[in-house]
């Protein structure tokens, strides 16, 4: 933009500051009734890398062997200790198999109450369980261990708990109607629980972790985000000593956020968890940059300029940087496009089109609102001394001039130390850090994970090439192979798949010879065992679970122990090689969604380090293009990349383990650090420009830039802190590394920006070598 250009801009901008102001405000009328059309998206899919095929597969598994909803309730002593086979614990068992049906297309309940054994043929319960005795449950305890199917499946190892599951009709219900069926659910579970004192009664359902996932985003963005705009607005009022200039940055941040939240609801974009905590980022950044705006009208107010003047001023001295900063940030964001995740991609878009909407009404807005409450007021103060960003600004100028040396030495030494240690981060993705610690859900798995010590359950379709081919002889051999491969791995407790199942009918028909435990020769001969069975089959192991419709594709099952993101990983290609040497003209279907979510550590990883190498490229460019100069443009770089290398290395060294989502900051951080620099090269180029020295020119940046940037600093450390009190451990790790980035890269743009500039400023060298 030439001179020209720039002072008729602000002179529109200025002259035409009512009309502009009307304007804003009808943009945000009509952008706001979009409010009513938000809607929040609590599917973990919206988490799921795209680019992973194993997500085809999943889906492919589903069609296949459909699972339909389900509520499956766990139930223990209330000391989590002893046998569930005691007549306090099975009368809470009772009242839940008679109250099941409340709950909406509720179908069936599944539980140690109606067991029946396929492969023992026996039934647990022959009469009433009130009719059992002590010394009768007793010998159910020892019999019911003793069945392969029952423990591990409705009870764990030691049998101290107990699961029960409720069916629901096979039907898709939209949002409302699952969360409907989650109040149900709920209310179901409190009934329970004041029933029975004396026993521990939990619950897990999609529709609870979907009702958990919202309550925890509403909670977040209902809470939080008045709480941040609070600590921003009275941040810049501390600041500057001015409430009205407080309620003109907080008009600008409601229309940025009003505007921006209107747009996702008319664009029918869901809030996920990801995204939700985009409002709390626009509010930060656009209370950033009314500072910078606020900052300079009031130095050039207490020099005595008139109103329209000393803003005329400020968005001279602003419009450059602003705009710099805007891009430079906008493209920070829009870099999580790169990633395949749908709730990253969501999070980039909002966020940046709410720094669009801050931009627009930085400077469409509040000059207009600045004008006028200073006109009503004029009450701004009569010397900068009194305003604390400016005092610390008089330290700083004083303190890198004499500790120059050193500060360089012990900077560089730093960054160089904390980039060695960047290797030391592990990412280990847990989709229970989208929740509350203390819901429902939690609560689930936590006593679950204790009660059962056992690792996930793996599923995987063994597809044959043709119908009918699962239940060859031959292929079923192969799968025997395969099956008893899996069982001697260290990591494997058990695997079961239509194999037991054949052999087991084979077995009966032979009259319970263990001789007849074998696969029959004949295909006609299987066929016809598996229709008889599926003519009587137990409802809790019904053949669907075992093979598809058409008999080409065998699911099979296998329980694991506990494993680490990266086992689970190396042992499902460990699975994949051995199906390939064993199965021969057969397909590999990986329908675990545990595996895709841990395949997510490396791939989330690998996306969001592709967009912030493209952010720090196009970042690059546009200071390039904003100072006019390569060699400045690359120099700004330095001050930017290590902000995030320095939290980052440090986290690895006393910490070192990461949500592969927090790696977003990685790609972000540079775009909303580069705020401070920019503004700091803008007054110093043109400082340089007009023939004053390094020390000179960097001071003058100081004054000028220096205490909006503190204060901006301020406002982001605040906010950012205010999301460590997030219901979910994901933004409270993501809150625990942003401040220090933010923090740190204001001290580093203060005292180590000059040195490097001392060092590396090309005219310096140019007059050196002349």
């Amino acid at each position: 933009m030439t001179a020209e250009q720039s002072d008729t801009t602000r002179s529109w901008l200025i002259t035409q500051r009512g009309k502009l102001l009307l304007l804003s405000l009808v943009l945000g009328i009509v952008c706001g009734t979009g409010i009513l059309s938000t809607s929040f998206n609590t599917s973990v899919g919206e988490l799921l890398s795209e680019s992973d095929p194993y997500v085809d597969e999943l889906e492919d598994m589903e069609q296949r062997f459909p699972s339909g909803l389900s509520a499956t309730f766990a139930l223990t002593n209330a000391n989590s200790a002893g046998s569930v086979f005691n007549q306090s614990l099975l009368a809470a068992l009772r009242e839940l198999e008679s109250r099941y049906q409340e709950l909406a297309g509720a179908t069936r309940l599944s539980s140690i109450l109606g067991y029946r054994s396929p492969q023992r043929n026996f039934v647990l319960f022959e009469r009433p369980s009130e009719q059992y005795s002590a010394a009768e449950l007793e010998q159910l305890h020892e019999l019911a261990l003793q069945d392969p199917l029952l423990a591990g499946t409705f009870l764990s190892e030691q049998a101290n708990l107990t699961f029960a599951t409720v069916f629901f009709e096979m039907e898709d219900r939209d949002q409302a109607a699952r969360l409907q069926l989650a109040d149900q659910i709920g209310t179901l579970l409190t009934s329970l629980r004041s029933a029975h004192p004396a026993t521990d009664i939990y619950v897990n359902s999609d529709v609870l972790f979907e009702q958990s996932t919202q309550d925890a985003m509403i909670d977040d963005l209902t809470t939080l985000l008045p709480i941040v705009i609070l600590i921003c607005v009275l941040t810049i009022c501390y600041c500057f000593h001015s409430i009205t200039f407080g309620a003109c940055i907080l008009s600008q941040a409601l229309l940025s956020i009003i505007c921006t939240i209107g747009v996702i609801g008319y664009t029918a974009i869901g809030f996920n968890t990801i995204s939700v905590i985009a409002p709390l980022v626009v509010v930060i950044i656009s209370v950033a940059h009314s500072v910078h705006i606020i900052s300079v009208y009031k130095q050039q107010l207490f020099k005595g300029s008139g109103y329209e003047q000393a803003m005329d001023l400020s968005i001279r001295y602003n419009l450059k940087p602003v705009l710099l900063a805007t891009v430079t940030t906008g493209i920070g964001f829009m870099s999580l496009n790169l990633s395949s995740s749908p709730a990253i991609q969501d999070f980039g878009r909002i966020v940046a089109l709410g720094i669009g909407f801050a931009f627009v009404f930085t400077f469409t807005l509040l000059p207009a609102l600045l004008i006028w409450v200073s006109v009503k007021t004029r009450a701004h103060g009569k010397t900068m001394d009194a305003v604390l960003p400016y005092r610390l600004i008089r330290r700083v100028i004083p303190f890198w001039q004499r500790h120059d040396k050193p500060l360089f030495v012990v900077c560089t030494g730093l960054a160089v130390l904390t980039l060695l240690l960047l290797p030391l981060n592990d990412t280990d993705f847990d989709r229970l850090d989208f929740i509350e610690t203390d819901s429902e859900v939690g609560k689930y798995y936590d006593i679950v994970s204790r009660g059962l010590q056992r690792g996930p359950t793996l599923t995987y379709g063994l597809q044959a090439t043709e119908e009918g081919g699962a239940i060859e002889p031959e292929f079923l051999r192969q799968m025997e192979t395969f099956s008893a491969w899996l069982v001697e791995q260290p990591e494997i407790d058990n695997a079961g798949s239509l194999v037991e199942v054949v052999k087991t009918i084979h077995m009966a028909r032979g009259g319970q010879d263990p001789d007849y435990y074998t696969i029959p020769d004949d295909v006609f001969a299987i066929a016809n065992d598996l229709g008889i069975y599926q003519d009587i089959e137990f409802p809790d192991f019904p053949l669907a679970n075992f093979i598809d419709a058409d008999y080409s594709t065998i699911r099979l099952v296998i329980n694991a122990l506990p494993l680490s993101n990266e086992e689970l990983i190396e042992l499902d290609a460990r699975i994949t090689t051995q199906f390939q040497q064993t199965i021969d003209n057969a397909e590999l279907i990986h329908g675990s969604a545990i595996v895709l979510f841990a395949r997510m550590d490396s791939l989330v990883t690998r996306e969001l380090l592709q967009g912030y190498s493209l952010s720090l490229l196009l970042i690059t460019l546009t200071l390039v293009v904003g100072f006019r100069s390569l060699y400045f443009g690359l120099l700004s770089v330095i001050p930017n990349l290590l902000p995030a290398t320095m939290v980052f290395g440090a986290w690895g060294l006393f910490v070192g383990q990461l949500d592969p989502f927090v790696m977003m900051l990685f790609s972000i951080s540079i775009g909303l650090v580069v705020d401070d620099t920019v503004h700091l090269l803008t007054h110093y180029l043109h400082g340089r420009e007009q023939g004053l020295s390094i020390t000179t020119s960097f001071n003058h940046s100081l004054d000028t830039a220096g205490p909006a940037l503190i204060a901006t600093t301020a406002v982001l450390a605040l906010g950012v802190t205010i999301l460590i009190g997030a219901s979910t451990l994901y933004f409270q790790q993501s809150a625990k590394l942003l401040v220090p980035i933010v923090v740190l890269a204001l001290v580093l743009d203060l005292i180590y920006l000059p040195t490097i500039l001392q060092r590396f400023d090309r005219q310096k060298l140019l007059q050196r070598s002349g």
